[in-house]
């Protein structure tokens, strides 16, 4: 099976966009505020983990298609 660069390039892509946004949320986790009620979370802070959350679970998706795309053709 031939692997174009574009395929490698796409992958690699999916892939860093995965694995900033898995430590973005680590480091959210980590180094966040320490606020247990909903209410006292900043607004930056909710949507830093949205967009991380985003990220990450839409690159799971992405890494899934594209090999599963590439085993089919």
């Amino acid at each position: 099976m031939d692997i174009s660069s574009e395929f490698k390039l796409a992958l690699l892509v999916v892939l860093g966009i995965t694995v900033l946004s898995l430590i973005g949320i680590g480091s959210l986790a980590l180094l966040g505020s320490e606020a247990t009620e909903a209410k006292d979370i900043s607004v930056a802070e909710r949507n830093f983990y949205s967009a991380c959350s985003f990220g990450w679970q839409s690159g799971v998706g992405a890494i899934f298609g594209l090999l599963g795309g590439k085993a089919t053709s």
